[in-house]
């Protein structure tokens, strides 16, 4: 599906897809609060951690959620928003990636963290996965596969599009390889693939990425066979819920507000693996 999303949006990039001005911004979707809750939250939060939004005179208003990052490029490239406002390392690497996109501004929203999300019921699983979260964060290891999966990933400009055209050997070093363990329980993850290099779905649609390769090393440490499933950002808790996942990647969370939001009341969460606080707003190359 993700293949069909992406080939759609690239057919609309190469026509040319007429651009308007929508005095909208894309998000991809929050749970617990509506589009124009959460924009003058984060506007309110730009605002007190005393950065000025920099840019080309913004001025856009409104907000729309997504439930997949491919929708939310569709919606820019149609002119349905104006801008996509994403996390730093996401924006970075479209960036990188191809040259439909240029930047517009920045902004900083306080501390915000990707981390794993669990069902309350299953205390047990939570507690080993910090625990081990816990351990490669003490051995640098966390530090080591950021380096590798974000800050090196891609290592030059031979992607072409972040879901397809590309050399054979770039391509491999996004994949993920689990190990297996016979006797080890089976832990079911649902993934998105919408905050690439880390967590996307490769063009064979295998999860690959930082976030799956720090999957992989807390299946190693645990001794767990991780099995991998695609999810909508805004299904997550339904994937939960429904048992379809044990354990699913959440993002964006901030742990400072006074209510946080996006975090259902039956979930709870784990020790953050990433933290960050810049934004990078992105606009269609018209």
């Amino acid at each position: 599906m993700k293949k069909i999303l992406c080939a759609s949006i690239l057919c609309v990039i190469l026509a040319g897809g007429a651009y308007a001005d929508s005095d909208y911004v894309g998000f991809l979707a929050r749970l617990q609060t509506t589009p124009e809750e959460f924009f003058m939250l984060m506007k309110n939060t730009w605002a007190t951690q005393g950065w000025e939004i920099t840019g080309s005179g913004y001025t856009t208003t409104k907000a729309r959620f997504y439930d997949s990052l491919s929708l939310m490029q569709m919606a820019l490239s149609r002119g349905d928003i104006d801008e996509m406002i994403l996390p730093d390392f996401v924006a970075e690497y479209l960036l990188k990636a191809n040259t439909y996109y240029t930047p517009c501004s920045m902004s900083n929203s306080g501390p915000m963290n990707l981390c794993f999300g669990f069902m309350k019921k299953n205390t047990k699983l939570a507690n080993l996965w910090n625990s081990a979260l816990r351990s490669m964060k003490n051995d640098y290891t966390l530090a080591g596969l950021f380096q590798k999966y974000v800050k090196n990933f891609p290592p030059d400009e031979s992607y072409d599009y972040i879901y397809g055209i590309n050399k054979r050997q770039r391509r491999e070093q996004g994949k993920i390889r689990f190990e297996n363990f016979p006797d080890g329980p089976r832990v079911m993850v649902a993934v998105t693939g919408d905050l690439p290099p880390v967590d996307f779905i490769a063009e064979d649609g295998t999860p690959a990425g930082y976030s799956m390769a720090v999957l992989a090393e807390i299946g190693k440490r645990l001794k767990v066979n991780i099995i991998p499933v695609q999810v909508d950002t805004a299904s997550r808790t339904a994937a939960l819920v429904s048992g379809k996942a044990d354990v699913v990647f959440w993002y964006e969370t901030s742990r400072t507000w006074e209510k946080m939001l996006d975090v259902p009341e039956e979930v709870m969460l784990s020790e953050p693996y990433l933290e960050w606080n810049t934004f990078m707003h992105l606009r269609f190359n018209d």
